[in-house]
């Protein structure tokens, strides 16, 4: 849709232009950094994704100016507000003060860029954003379908293949399920040059699936076609959908393509079982054994971690510091013999939150997801494109929710910032309101300054966690270590380094430091010890 009259020149429009092109380019910058070595594998990829999303959404706010909201009704409005003040309030008695303000600045950038996708959407820019959004998506897999078939890099991590710039298989098919409703709303409602993008995004997309053999992203994708199926057949029932003829069977197709290849197409992926994705495929729901049964356990405990705060919960991010207050050593969650001996999420979005949180911010979530389906189901009933756009909106918001029973997905970076972006562009889409096309800037309000501000402060923060981690290097070289101490001095893993590897002269205040981070972990206590630091 174009401006309706030639005063709104683009000229006058550039920052919102700008904006919306900050964000695309963020998107793509989350999905593809990471760095060849680091003291923490994990991190390593983690940390550089944050400082996109990090100063994107900063960038982006500074150019649009998207507070007061536009578009948004009060349910979605104060559940965001909701989320953000228990989250900070939970910060603030977090034991791990510097892992809380990560995982709460994290939090805050999601829900401003969301906020800015569904301002920018509403002048005009959906597409730009969803565009955007289909080549992050085509680009991820990319790298993971390249590492499947034999593709080496140092951004890389080899050991959970094909996760390809992802660092984990996980969490590169986590992803592309995220990513497949707007695959599939292109496949159906675009043009035929871009319908062909589409199917063959499509096909990508459920190739990186099943070879990634995550049971949580194989369950959200059958979640996305469930959800995209039923509601296209109840809205087809009260008007017509514009879908060429044909269109449905070419991107059952191309799904079928997707799977076919995946299976069929010899590739470099070790699997231990003759028929890895039969093995899957039957292990899908079992909770007995493997790692089904070590969910349930970690579950269990995790419950009780959550009944003991009930309100505010441990801290954001602060599950893994706290997990030993209801955990045996017999968890088999525990990694005695590592430095870092837990992930750093519950093997679920649900039971983070829960357990960190509190019950509040789980009713904000729920709260703002019942807001946004609403208004897609609603779009199902008019029917028309809105039912187009409302049918991806339901089926990214199953992916999520589903996935997050059985994985850490809203939790990191990456498929945070683009379920932000990919909903606030589809919400104005499925609203169908009239796209805003103001000539002049939008004012700076007091909201807005302290929001840029706060992003800003985030966005350096998050910085200077990525440079000490360039500075550390492997994490081998006790000099380049203790410089990376002295720009991130509450980084646990460049701490530990320190402490298990120097001399005691040198390092007894990082063996310190490293168990007030973690008091509650086998090195940090093993390191105090060592060099004569008190274990109380």
């Amino acid at each position: 849709m174009l401006p309706p009259t030639l005063d709104h020149t683009a000229a006058a429009r550039w920052p919102i232009r700008a904006a919306a092109h900050v964000l695309g380019v963020g998107l793509v910058l989350a999905v593809v950094a990471a760095l060849p070595a680091a003291p923490s594998d994990l991190d390593r990829h983690q940390l550089p994704k944050e400082t996109a999303v990090h100063l994107a959404t900063w960038l982006a706010v500074v150019l649009a100016r998207p507070f007061p909201t536009t578009g948004l009704r009060r349910a979605a409005t104060w559940s965001c507000l909701l989320l953000l003040a228990v989250t900070l309030a939970a910060s603030v008695g977090a034991m791990n003060l510097w892992i809380a303000t990560r995982a709460a600045a994290l939090t805050l950038s999601g829900v401003a860029a969301f906020v800015t996708a569904r301002q920018l959407a509403a002048s005009g820019l959906a597409d730009t954003l969803l565009a955007w959004a289909a080549s992050a998506a085509a680009i991820g897999t990319a790298t993971g379908l390249a590492q499947a078939y034999g593709l080496t890099s140092p951004f890389f991590a080899a050991s959970r293949a094909p996760g390809g710039t992802f660092g984990n298989r996980n969490f590169m098919a986590h992803f592309a399920a995220l990513a497949l409703p707007i695959a599939i709303l292109v496949s159906l409602g675009a043009r035929r040059s871009r319908a062909a993008g589409g199917l063959v995004l499509t096909a990508a997309l459920i190739a990186a699936i099943v070879l990634s053999r995550s049971r949580a992203a194989w369950l959200g994708a059958s979640s996305v076609v469930g959800i995209t199926t039923l509601t296209l057949l109840f809205a087809r029932r009260h008007a017509a959908l514009p879908i060429p003829r044909g269109r449905p069977l070419w991107l059952i197709g191309a799904a079928l393509t997707g799977v076919v290849a995946a299976v069929a197409i010899p590739n470099m992926l070790e699997w231990r079982a003759r028929s890895p994705y039969a093995e899957t495929l039957g292990d899908i729901a079992n909770h007995r054994e493997g790692s089904g049964q070590g969910r349930m356990v970690q579950y269990r405990n995790t419950l009780r971690l959550a009944a003991a705060h009930p309100l505010l919960g441990v801290g954001p991010g602060n599950w893994p510091i706290r997990y030993a207050d209801v955990a045996p050593s017999s968890d088999p969650s525990w990694a005695f013999g590592d430095p870092v001996p837990l992930n750093p999420w519950p093997s679920s979005d649900w039971m983070a939150i829960l357990s960190e949180r509190g019950v509040f911010a789980v009713a904000a979530i729920v709260l703002l997801g019942l807001a946004l389906s609403w208004r897609a189901v609603r779009a199902a009933i008019v029917g028309g494109e809105r039912a187009l756009n409302g049918a991806a909106l339901l089926a990214l918001l199953a992916a999520v929710a589903l996935q997050g029973v059985f994985d850490a997905v809203l939790l990191l970076p990456t498929p945070m910032f683009f379920v932000a972006i990919a909903a606030g562009a589809l919400l104005q889409r499925t609203d169908g309101t009239p796209e805003i096309y103001d000539s002049a800037p939008r004012k700076r309000t007091v909201v807005g300054v302290i929001a840029s501000i706060l992003l800003g402060g985030i966005a350096l923060r998050s910085t200077t966690q990525t440079l000490a981690y360039l500075v550390a290097g492997s994490g081998h070289e006790l000099g380049r270590l203790t410089w990376a101490a002295r720009i991130d001095p509450g980084s646990y893993p460049i701490r530990i380094a320190l402490a298990e590897r120097g001399a005691c002269a040198s390092v007894r205040d990082d063996a310190a430091a490293a168990l007030r981070l973690a008091p509650n972990w086998p090195a940090p206590r093993a390191a105090a010890r060592r060099c004569g630091v008190s274990v109380r």
